[in-house]
């Protein structure tokens, strides 16, 4: 009778922690590894370019000056620019273009979201489907453990080695861009850090891979074959990822200095990670720590942006958790 008693038990345990920790075991490595590559990259950005002011706008009045004091004939200036492929609207738009904004895309939805990226695809296939194939999900089910308590616990285990890998790169990011700001100052030049702004755009680049997450491990639970599994999770991974450097080349700014094409910003449309918002994060920050801020561009736009990523990343989970439940496996 007590052994019925703790079976039951055993079966209504909202997780395994037996199965966790096997989950956690079996990840580890790979999860070391990325997430300290991830963070290294932060680390390495941060202290190359010095708090993200690599970039310097063109001060027209300086220009303007030279041309006064060398006694040049604006025409002449103009007719050369011309010629070398610079009109004065390309000189305008290069003049009142903003880098450090694109910086931050090239940072946090490209270079910085590829680890984790490759994280999740690996994960999510281990977690389910991997087990499925090689035939360790018989014995996991032979135990008293259901399947409501199996994809709980490898769900949870999912994202909450995604939580710690970006606490490690949010504290790497921070840090090390706090140590570049002081290595700035020293140097006598002025320069403002925004701690608060470098803890959004890790927020957003968690809810993307969050969302990522979802797609994946809902199609782990899905199919029954790990190669299916791959194509559609790391598919539409890889996809979102490509479009994002793709759609990167029809922003506004590489358009008007001619290095961009308008059409291509279409490709942002299809991909995860055009949801994160740094344009409007970063405007937020401003509107808070800057003085004689333009408050016209403050929104609230990026939290919006990110409970679509989350809702994408639940949705998606549930989906194939309810699948894996009822569907018929080949134990």
């Amino acid at each position: 009778m007590e052994a019925v008693m703790n079976n039951t038990k055993k079966k209504k345990e909202f997780i395994s922690k037996p199965l966790f920790n096997q989950s956690f075991k079996s990840l580890r490595v790979i999860w070391i590894t990325l997430a300290a590559g991830a963070a290294l990259i932060f680390i390495i950005i941060n202290l190359a370019i010095g708090s993200k002011n690599i970039f310097t706008n063109i001060d027209m009045n300086a220009v303007s000056t030279y041309v006064k004091d060398e006694d040049l004939n604006w025409l002449t200036v103009l007719g050369l620019l011309e010629t070398m492929g610079f009109n004065l609207t390309r000189i305008q738009a290069m003049s009142q273009m903003d880098l450090n904004s694109i910086l931050a895309e090239l940072i946090y939805k490209i270079s910085g979201v590829l680890l984790p990226m490759i994280y999740v695809i690996i994960a999510s296939n281990k977690l389910v489907v991997s087990q499925v194939n090689d035939g360790s999900m018989a014995y996991v089910l032979s135990t008293p453990t259901n399947r409501k308590t199996v994809i709980r616990t490898q769900y949870l285990f999912l994202v909450s080695s995604i939580v710690a890998m970006y606490i490690a790169i949010t504290v790497s990011a921070i840090a090390s861009e706090g140590i570049s700001t002081l290595i700035v100052k020293s140097s006598g030049n002025e320069v403002r850090w925004i701690p608060l702004r470098t803890l959004l755009f890790c927020v957003g680049s968690f809810f993307a891979i969050f969302g990522l997450s979802g797609i994946c491990f809902g199609a782990s639970c899905f199919f029954n074959k790990q190669n299916h599994s791959l194509a559609v999770g790391g598919g539409i991974s890889v996809l979102s990822f490509i479009c994002c450097i793709l759609g990167l080349f029809g922003n506004e700014a590489f358009v008007a200095v001619g290095i961009g094409v308008r059409s291509m910003y279409f490709f942002n449309y299809l991909s995860m990670f055009y949801l994160i918002d740094t344009a409007s994060m970063s405007n937020f920050c401003n509107a808070i720590f800057v003085k004689d801020v333009d408050l016209t561009s403050f929104s609230f736009q990026w939290i919006y942006e990110l409970v679509i990523l989350a809702a994408i990343g639940l949705v998606f989970a549930y989906i194939g958790g309810r699948r894996f439940i009822k569907k018929d496996l080949p134990l």
